[in-house]
């Protein structure tokens, strides 16, 4: 699991530090990678670069920018992201749980509270549906979510993620839509693409406009099938 730490007190940021240490030795079936932040701003321009974490642990009073609006920054790039605030003051707390944060931990906590929150933030991270991917630079795990369409190129699939970064695969099509079939949304358009519905801007009788601009054409014998997909998914979405 990548987890971010956010806190702009050095003291505080080791106490934290240590507290996730403690915890991840009791839980050895478990691997973490942690970055650790002392301004709301560097975790930021990390997860604009593409950083993706599955926890976020953010301190609350910043300098510059507050934990909170980090959080909903960080929220739009990954939705299913734990939030875990920490904070000397319950002020923030209702803001907290507005943007559904996982949990909100009051300053100083003892090893219990944390390893309650942590037990929170982790459960809801197992509980998401992840895909590890072979790509032609590594593996990669993403949440089914951050994708925004594949594409079939040249022997290659191109994954195009919601983060901009595009990842590389060989594999058919066919095989990557078979997998994609168990998360709702996806469909297959054409002999070229896999999209998630989810990203779909707007769609017109012989065109999907993607939120990234990406314009995917939709073959004239599907175009009834497509539109008529896309509007039961927002109907769907809608009822949520």
């Amino acid at each position: 699991m990548q987890i971010a730490i956010c806190d702009d007190i050095q003291k505080d940021l080791e106490t934290i530090r240590s507290a996730l240490d403690t915890y991840a030795k009791a839980h050895p079936e478990l691997h973490f990678d942690i970055d650790e932040y002392s301004a709301a701003i560097d975790v930021l321009n990390a997860v604009e670069k593409g950083k993706i974490y599955d926890i976020a642990l953010l301190d609350v009073c910043m300098p510059g920018v507050l934990g909170t609006d980090a959080a909903e920054e960080m929220l739009a790039k990954s939705p299913d992201m734990s939030i875990v605030f920490l904070s000397t003051s319950v002020e923030y707390a209702v803001t907290a749980f507005a943007i559904n944060a996982t949990h909100y931990l009051l300053k100083p906590f003892s090893q219990e509270q944390f390893n309650t929150a942590l037990d929170r933030a982790v459960k809801k991270t197992e509980e998401q549906d992840f895909l590890t991917l072979a790509c032609v630079d590594g593996m990669y795990r993403i949440h089914v979510t951050e994708i925004v369409s594949i594409e079939s190129q040249n022997h290659y699939l191109m994954a195009h993620l919601s983060s901009g970064k595009i990842l590389k695969l060989r594999m058919k099509l066919s095989q990557m839509f078979g997998e994609m079939q168990k998360y709702p949304g996806f469909i297959k358009v054409g002999v070229s693409y896999v999209v998630n519905l989810a990203f779909v801007r707007r769609i017109s009788g012989n065109a999907l406009e993607m939120f990234n601009g990406v314009q995917i054409s939709i073959p004239r014998r599907s175009s009834e099938e497509v539109q008529k997909t896309y509007m039961d998914f927002c109907r769907k979405e809608a009822v949520k």
